[in-house]
């Protein structure tokens, strides 16, 4: 048999080189970690609220509205074409933070700035400066979940009908038209207005499904063209008391911009982090 010769021992160099390299994937292991969970603690869109006294007419056909809502206007590119209309920022400023429903597009803001009612306004400012900075949200699924409405615009016809929807809290991505009884749905297209209009729908009654951003689907019954006032239904997009064929489905695509992006989302009920990201 032959003697099995002796290890030789590892140059010092070796060990010290592994050493450096173990505590150099060490580190870039908790600075994506760090990442990560700073990820979910994303402060929001930082920007400038401007107190703003005059809601009597709003874009987004809401009106009218009472005088003391917590109420918030957008940039034409966050406002995009009525897309965030009914939905809601929470905006956190120097005393504190306030959640107002988005009703109209601000024509000459930039990105970043919002206008707010002056409720809304006082309860994280002083109305007194008019102008404090800011960082903003867009909540996702609003509680309470409000039930779902529509109000059917003047001049509509069965040739042309113009639907406006009201409860629905999240971003609508998308409403179809059907006649009661009839199969097959109509895709509505909306307008700077915030009014769903199609063409050639006929007399109804109607059933109107609504989509939000999120999957979020609900459908109300019985709309009646004819009625010139609020048509409320049972009908919730989300929240405990939204019907079992209502429950989120898979995310509704968006159409990539080119501008700046939206708010960032908060989900309702998604905890705070406490971890402070630097």
């Amino acid at each position: 048999m032959h003697a099995t010769p002796p290890r030789r021992p590892r140059p010092r160099w070796i060990w010290a080189t592994l050493a450096v390299v173990a505590v150099a994937a060490l580190t870039v292991g908790m600075i994506r970690l760090q990442e990560t969970a700073c990820a979910g603690t994303d402060p929001g869109t930082r920007g400038t609220a401007v107190y703003h006294n005059d809601w009597s007419v709003v874009l987004c056909s809401m009106g009218p509205l009472p005088d003391n809502g917590l109420y918030a206007s957008v940039s034409a590119g966050e406002y995009d074409g009525a897309s965030l209309c009914g939905s809601y920022l929470e905006a956190t400023g120097p005393r504190g933070t306030v959640r107002a429903q988005v009703v109209d597009r601000c024509r000459g803001c930039g990105y970043g700035r919002v206008d707010l009612s002056e409720r809304a306004f006082a309860r994280i400012g002083d109305v007194g400066k008019g102008v404090i900075p800011i960082s903003y949200r867009l909540v996702r699924d609003p509680e309470p979940a409000a039930r779902l409405a529509v109000r059917v615009k003047p001049g509509s016809t069965p040739e042309w009908l113009a639907l406006l929807v009201l409860g629905h809290g999240n971003p609508l991505a998308r409403v179809q038209l059907r006649r009661t009884g009839e199969q097959g749905w109509r895709s509505m297209s909306r307008g700077v207005d915030n009014y769903w209009s199609v063409s050639g729908p006929g007399a109804g009654p109607f059933l109107v499904r609504v989509t939000d951003r999120f999957g979020n689907r609900a459908t109300l019954t019985d709309v009646d063209p004819r009625t010139t006032g609020t048509q409320s239904g049972s009908a919730r997009l989300y929240g405990p008391l939204a019907k079992p064929n209502t429950a989120s489905q898979s995310p509704v695509p968006s159409t990539p911009k080119q501008a700046p992006s939206a708010p960032t989302i908060v989900p309702q009920s998604s905890p705070r982090s406490a971890h402070q990201c630097h």
